[in-house]
């Protein structure tokens, strides 16, 4: 059987919070974005460039015309996945209804899916350990993120504010066996 490595990208900038801990939240959520104009749109009508976005996996920080921040990773020039507050992904929503007609675009809202945050010392390495997943992308700009597809989980590292994080999206009825495996290492449930 051939080696097929998942590669994982850590953040050469921004700050390891000062304790190891786990995040979970409500309120982040994911909507899965698709279509043989989807590159189009987000160029034209969230005005992103979607340049440095060269390869699966690569993602960047956008902020709407209305000031909700969001980050979106390329899986290919017809898919793309939103993570964003939940106010943010309602603005996204109104957006690709109003402009629906316009462009060859269509989306889920990933109700199945939660998100946990996961930072401090100890989480990079602790990733790669748990998710199996090779080291060696650098990411050198701060706006950039990085995902990867860990059998049911999609990981990713990110700089949020200062702090390097990185985030968990599995199946909600998941996230309780993940959180008493990042107990299990010593990360603090926030």
């Amino acid at each position: 059987m051939p080696f097929a490595a998942t590669m994982f990208a850590k953040h050469t900038l921004g700050q390891n919070a000062a304790n190891n801990q786990l995040l979970t939240t409500g309120k982040l959520a994911v909507l899965d974005f698709s279509g043989f104009e989807a590159t189009p749109f987000l160029q034209t009508e969230l005005g992103l460039s979607l340049t440095r976005l060269m390869a699966p996996g690569l993602g960047l920080h956008g902020k709407l015309a209305t000031g909700e921040s969001f980050t979106l990773y390329y899986f290919s020039d017809t898919a793309y996945r939103f993570i964003a507050d939940e106010t943010a992904i309602h603005a996204l929503l109104q957006l690709f209804n109003t402009f629906a007609s316009d462009y060859d675009i269509a989306y889920v809202a990933r109700e199945d899916l939660a998100v946990a945050t996961i930072s401090g010392d100890a989480a990079f390495d602790s990733l790669v350990e748990t998710f199996d997943l090779t080291p060696g992308l650098q990411l050198t700009d701060i706006k950039l993120c990085y995902g990867a597809q860990s059998g049911d989980v999609f990981v990713t590292s990110l700089v949020a504010g200062e702090e390097k994080q990185f985030q968990l999206v599995s199946q909600t009825e998941q996230l309780p066996k993940w959180q008493a495996l990042w107990q299990d290492k010593g990360f603090m449930l926030n």
